[in-house]
């Protein structure tokens, strides 16, 4: 049976949204310009249009794609604004927005495309397994050693997940850990435990510090 398409999101006149606590790293310079967003595209794992090999790699990440309209409203360059450091998905991105069926913004006849490749949703991070969260941590480690374990999508995501289920089993009475202690002991418990779930890890050792 074929894989539900993206989920395409046209975003309002204000291209800033409120970004949760645990949300991705904030954009650099060149996607906060003065273009106007016209769309932001996530795409995960269970797309038909995210390829899967590159999923089985832990390849993730956001690519802002810069499209030029003429005055009849064609496109006519696609260019990578902003790179997600896979050329893999840059190259997928700029295929996509130059399918896509866009209107120039007012006065302005270039606009931002954003895609987000995000490889798990809430439906899929009950059955991940640590041998695929270990791919995952290893590509954020070699494709953005500047960031932190946090800011990897199914990371931040789990999280909420987490406090949500310790918080409604009445397991986390006093405070809520710090999240790097926890995020820094799943890593090495799934290290060594590749066969088990990635969110029961991530309880286990949560639950270890709130008993500390």
């Amino acid at each position: 049976m074929a894989r539900p398409g993206p989920t395409i999101k046209a975003v309002a006149s204000c291209p800033v949204l409120a970004l949760s606590l645990l949300a991705m790293a904030p954009q650099s310079a060149a996607a906060q310009a003065t273009l106007p967003t016209w769309r932001e595209i996530t795409i995960h794992a269970t797309d038909a249009s995210y390829p899967e090999a590159l999923a089985r790699r832990g390849v993730q990440g956001n690519v802002t794609i810069e499209l030029a309209l003429d005055d009849k409203g064609r496109k006519r360059v696609a260019a990578v604004r902003e790179s997600s450091r896979s050329a893999e998905l840059d190259t997928l991105a700029l295929a996509m927005a130059r399918r896509l069926d866009v209107a120039a913004n007012g006065a302005h006849q270039n606009g931002l495309v954003i895609f987000r490749f995000k490889k798990d949703h809430l439906s899929t991070i009950a059955t991940k397994s640590c041998a695929d969260f270990n791919v995952d941590a290893a590509w954020q480690a070699a494709t953005f050693p500047e960031r932190s374990l946090r800011e990897l999508p199914v990371t931040y995501e789990s999280i909420g997940t987490l406090i949500y289920s310790l918080h409604r089993d009445g397991a986390a009475r006093q405070s809520f850990p710090p999240l790097e202690p926890i995020l820094n002991a799943t890593v090495a418990a799934c290290a060594h435990t590749p066969e088990a779930g990635m969110l029961d890890v991530m309880r286990q050792e949560a639950l270890k510090l709130i008993e500390q």
